[in-house]
């Protein structure tokens, strides 16, 4: 169940090709935060998203990291 987790939520983030805020892809995905943000760290461990906090307003955002940043 997990891998399919992380597999969804790493689409998802791939076809934005934005920062996304954590809240917003919780809602989007209708799962609870705290759910998204242990699949999101667990992505951010195998190197396939970017967490930082963004810098307007104080809160989570989330990036996929594609073949892009890496050309």
């Amino acid at each position: 169940m997990l891998g399919r987790r992380k597999d969804v939520v790493y689409r998802v983030l791939a076809t934005k090709k934005r920062a996304v805020a954590l809240q917003h892809l919780s809602s989007e995905l209708e799962t609870p935060m705290p759910t998204v943000l242990e699949t999101v760290r667990q992505l951010e461990s195998d190197g396939l998203v970017e967490v930082f906090y963004g810098q307007k307003k104080a809160r989570v955002m989330v990036r996929a990291k594609t073949l892009e940043d890496y050309v």
